[in-house]
């Protein structure tokens, strides 16, 4: 579907928010990438396992600043508008982003390397949790009644776009560039850029209006002056709800940017080529399906859309652990194509499920709330998870049980939905 499904004023906003977006999801595939490079510069087990469980278990620890830096942003945003503390989160997520290129390794400081490597990505988590209810709030707040969940699905085509060019440069990087070089800049360059993309994201930012809804909340005097503690007391069903709606989507997609590219490497002992390929075509397909699902989700029952989608990753999972367990890269390939399809679904709908759940007073709020809360305790530290149950089973596929819960609890979330 192409943009001629929003108007000129929509076109403008959704470029804006798009690429203003990208450095969240840059930063992430940074740490999957780099992660088997990272855990041996940063930490000093004699096992690579525990080095790369270790890495994860600081790349999860993150989220837990999330819910956190939720309230925060979702407080500004609902009390001075989207835009300011749109603008503000982005500016405090570069700094940290930046500075991770300077850090020392364990090889020259000892424990103190991961210590400070995991007090910069909770200073990356923190504006993070702003980020994606952001540009949700402001795509909804900028839509017309036709084209709600159009507009909405393109919240998270900026993270797509920043995933792919976090891909392709460490790809390069890792083709062109010797291993010695790798360990000692290589990871540095790759983090030193994303502080340029976020660099173009503030400038962007800059550029938007505040949302018609924010401005009429405004004028008619209505912004919210409740305490933080009867915000959640008056919406935490609908925040429960909303965390639900968001828990398959994190486990997935999460497992998806993290834990898999590490499968491929070190287990199916794919090289960089085919690595980066198999990648890259996840990345495009979802990329190009969202805006798709988007217009879909406004032609028909888009949460018939949701449930179908949970139920057919429920049945995929069973044809996956087979699969994996046997090793088999071509069925890998196949049943993997047919899994991202009703992922790229649900993250397309799921942004305005979530923010038709809440009034413009309190939006910021309770969508940050729940975005996080999903994201904090399942999403991020669903790769050490994953990694940790296949430690203690030997068995590659074992994360599928654990996929399999987290869909059942959406759908269950799904069900509740009103039509």
């Amino acid at each position: 579907m192409a943009l001629i499904e929003a108007t000129r004023a929509q076109f403008r906003v959704i470029m804006a928010v798009t690429f203003g977006n990208i450095l969240e999801w840059f930063e992430i595939y940074l740490y999957a990438y780099w992660a088997p490079y990272l855990s041996d510069v940063f930490f000093g087990f004699r096992s690579g396992l525990a080095n790369l469980i270790s890495m994860f278990v600081i790349f999860g620890a993150g989220f837990l600043a999330r819910p956190f830096g939720a309230v925060f942003f979702g407080r500004l945003g609902d009390k001075i508008g989207r835009k300011r503390a749109f603008t503000l989160s982005i500016t405090l997520l570069t700094i940290p982003t930046f500075l991770i290129g300077f850090l020392p390794t364990y090889a020259q400081v000892g424990v103190f390397s991961p210590i400070l490597l995991g007090i910069l990505r909770i200073m990356q988590s923190f504006p993070s949790a702003g980020e994606a209810p952001g540009a949700f709030c402001y795509l909804y707040e900028y839509a017309d009644r036709t084209n709600k969940k159009y507009m909405t699905s393109w919240g998270a085509y900026g993270n797509q776009v920043g995933a792919i060019l976090g891909v392709l440069e460490c790809f390069l990087m890792k083709k062109f560039m010797p291993e010695s070089f790798l360990l000692t800049w290589g990871w540095r360059i790759s983090f030193w850029t994303g502080g340029l993309l976020g660099l173009f994201g503030i400038y962007l930012r800059h550029q938007l209006d505040e949302t018609p809804s924010f401005k009429k909340v405004k004028e008619l005097h209505e912004i919210t002056q409740s305490t933080l503690t009867r915000v959640l007391r008056g919406h935490w069903r609908k925040i429960l709800l909303g965390t639900g709606f968001g828990v398959v989507d994190a486990a997935t997609f999460y497992l998806i940017a993290s834990y898999i590219p590490t499968y491929f490497n070190q287990t199916l002992g794919l090289n960089s080529w085919e690595d980066f390929a198999v990648t890259l075509v996840v990345l495009s397909l979802t990329t190009v399906l969202l805006p798709v699902f988007g217009r879909l989700g406004d032609r028909y029952n888009a949460k018939r859309m949701l449930i179908a989608s949970t139920v057919m990753i429920i049945g995929l999972l069973y044809p996956m652990y087979i699969i994996i367990n046997h090793l088999s890269l071509f069925w890998i390939g196949c049943i993997g194509v047919l899994f991202l399809i009703p992922i790229t679904c649900i993250i397309a709908l799921l942004p305005y499920f979530l923010t038709s759940l809440f009034t413009t007073s309190n939006r910021f709020t309770c969508v940050g709330v729940s975005l996080n809360l999903a994201d904090g305790i399942v999403g991020g530290f669903t790769p050490a998870i994953a990694l940790l149950l296949f430690h203690l089973t030997g068995n590659q596929a074992v994360f599928c049980w654990y996929i399999l819960v987290c869909a059942v609890v959406s759908l269950i979330s799904y069900l509740r939905i009103r039509d």
